[in-house]
């Protein structure tokens, strides 16, 4: 009873309009960049999966079903499927991505997210930078909760392809948190 009526409650859903063009960074520092068409059934996923949330706790989770989604379309396009967490695996292969593509391939979702409105519990932060040693420097994407002082990071950075983004608190990332 209760999935057929949330199954109802998503027919009455608006569909999204039309598909979106994105930038994909790759190759470390955005030096290769390549357009992304993501088309009307990738968007219509991706609002549903964000709109099912019912709290803050729940939208962080869609946010990481809808990264990777994200980056499985991209591997389908690019050669971004070969990336391996941090830079000390991948560093000679041609998808490889580091924290600078992460963050502007994220953020650039998240701002399409939030145009769109689906994004109701937390707002994009832009990018945020950490540097908890001299030579350690970092970037990921802030989210910032709505109707409370949470503040959070999303990191696909440290994680092999395939596997969701790490969504941490702020301060604690800010602490050098790595998994």
């Amino acid at each position: 009873m209760r999935r057929a009526a949330w199954l109802c409650w998503l027919a009455l859903l608006p569909l999204p309009a039309g598909a979106a063009e994105l930038t994909l960074c790759y190759h470390y520092g955005c030096d290769q960049q390549r357009r992304l068409e993501l088309g009307e059934d990738a968007l219509s996923w991706m609002q549903q999966r964000l709109l099912a949330a019912d709290s803050a706790a729940a939208e962080r989770l869609a946010l990481q079903d809808v990264v990777l989604a994200f980056y499985q379309l991209a591997a389908q396009q690019t050669p971004v499927a070969t990336d391996r967490g941090g830079n000390n695996e991948d560093a000679r292969l041609a998808g490889r991505m580091d924290c600078i593509d992460h963050s502007h391939n994220i953020a650039q979702l998240l701002q399409l997210l939030q145009q769109r409105q689906w994004l109701r519990y937390h707002h994009s932060a832009g990018t945020v930078y950490r540097a908890p040693l001299l030579f350690n420097q970092h970037y990921a994407v802030g989210l910032d909760a709505i109707d409370s002082p949470e503040r959070w990071v999303i990191d696909g950075w440290p994680r092999d392809f395939g596997a969701p983004p790490l969504v941490v608190p702020l301060a604690l990332w800010k602490e050098g948190f790595s998994p």
